[in-house]
């Protein structure tokens, strides 16, 4: 009898099953697989590793380093933050930001990670009377926003040089915009587990962040406080840092991030 469902076996399309295995075997090295190393991990002839392994390679699925090896491509990164993103946020998310609005009386953003810039996936505006101009799908350079800075802090050295790719801009007397310091500055962020933007995007605003990670233990996103300078002087940023980590760390647990 015909199975009516796609997970019958009589849907199964042999090329894509082997594609996917190939992709599956590449995730499990961080330093990459030659083709004979695949080949023997999946019991696949050489001819048809070698026509799949172009294939992924063409659309950028895999990518071929300089010793020969294959490692997977930035385009599944991209369709994976994609997916994650599509996440109904409402739910996941919004209580968790509401939560620290309510604590702290500041705006609160949150920020996802996607091709070299900061994008703004949520925002819950602060209990004042200040409004601030961030909107919802807003796009920023990294160096130049608090989420955008804890996000740089945990990528990967090739998502890195990516954002490096996009420039350092320059919106005060405060941005950082070199790509030495900017590096010196990451250090500090992995060391107290938080970044600040101390009027870098903006002249008399300051922002506090901390990042968001994934089951993979990727980079998601961030969360920030984002108000006036006057109301987040320097000696009370580690405690609303504190605030941050520890919602940082619920919403991670939420998308699968084990510590």
């Amino acid at each position: 009898m015909m199975s009516n469902g796609p997970e019958g076996s009589n849907y199964a399309v042999p090329a894509l099953e082997k594609s996917i295995a190939i992709i599956e075997c590449l995730a499990q090295s961080s330093e990459g697989m030659p083709m004979s190393a695949i080949c023997k991990n999946l019991s696949l002839p050489k001819t048809t590793v070698y026509a799949i392994l172009c294939t992924l390679e063409a659309h950028n699925y895999v990518r071929k380093n300089p010793n020969g090896a294959y490692s997977l491509g930035l385009s599944l990164y991209s369709l994976g933050m994609l997916s994650v993103r599509h996440i109904n946020s409402t739910i996941v998310f919004v209580p968790h930001l509401e939560r620290l609005r309510d604590e702290t009386h500041f705006t609160v953003h949150l920020c996802t990670y996607d091709k070299g810039e900061s994008v703004c996936l949520e925002k819950i505006e602060g209990l004042g009377s200040i409004r601030f101009l961030s909107y919802v799908g807003e796009r920023k350079l990294m160096n130049v926003s608090a989420c955008g800075k804890a996000m740089a802090a945990f990528l990967p050295e090739r998502e890195l040089q990516a954002m490096f790719a996009k420039g350092m801009l320059s919106l005060t007397a405060n941005s950082i915009t070199t790509e030495q310091a900017f590096r010196e500055h990451l250090e500090q962020i992995r060391q107290y587990g938080y970044s600040i933007d101390d009027e870098e995007g903006e002249l008399g605003v300051r922002c506090v962040a901390a990042p968001i990670f994934t089951d993979e233990r990727q980079v998601f996103g961030a969360i920030s406080l984002t108000t006036l300078k006057g109301n987040l002087p320097m000696q009370k940023i580690p405690e609303y840092g504190e605030k941050l980590i520890e919602t940082a760390k619920v919403i991670s647990a939420s998308l699968g991030f084990k510590a």
